[in-house]
C-alpha cells in the first residue's frame, strides 16, 4: 500500500515538473512545410472528380434497377416491383440532394481555386 501510494505521488510530481516543459517544446516548434493553396485546389478538384465519378455509376446504378422494375412487372410480380420502385425513387431524392450539394461545392472550388466549374 505504501510503496503504491509512493509510485503514484513519484509519477504526479514527474508529470507536474515536465509537463509545462513538454508543452513549451510542443508550442515551439512550427510545421515544416504548411500546405499551400495550390495544394488543396488539386486535392478538392481530384475530390471532386471522384465524386463526378461515383455519381455516374449511381446513375447507372438507378437506371439497371429501373429496368428491373419493368422486368419484375413484365413477370406480374407487382408487390416486388412497387417495392423496388420505391427504393429506386428514395434513391434518385438523395442523388439530386448530393448533385446540388456537389454544385455548390464545385462553384466555391471555382471560386477559390480561379478555375472554372466541370459540370
Amino acid at each position: 500500500m505504501l510503496l503504491r501510494k509512493f509510485a503514484a505521488g513519484t509519477a504526479l510530481v514527474g508529470a507536474m515538473t515536465l509537463g509545462p516543459a513538454a508543452v513549451a517544446g510542443a508550442q515551439a516548434q512550427q510545421p515544416a512545410a504548411a500546405t499551400t493553396t495550390t495544394s488543396k485546389c488539386e486535392k478538392a478538384q481530384a475530390l471532386l472528380a471522384t465524386v463526378q465519378q461515383r455519381e455516374e455509376k449511381v446513375q447507372d446504378r438507378i437506371t439497371a434497377l429501373e429496368a428491373r422494375v419493368a422486368t419484375l412487372r413484365q413477370k406480374g410480380k407487382t408487390a416486388r416491383a412497387d417495392a423496388l420502385q420505391a427504393r429506386v425513387d428514395a434513391l434518385k431524392d438523395r442523388l439530386g440532394k448530393v448533385e446540388s450539394r456537389v454544385s455548390k461545392i464545385e462553384a466555391r472550388v471555382a471560386a477559390k481555386c480561379g478555375t472554372a466549374p466541370s459540370s
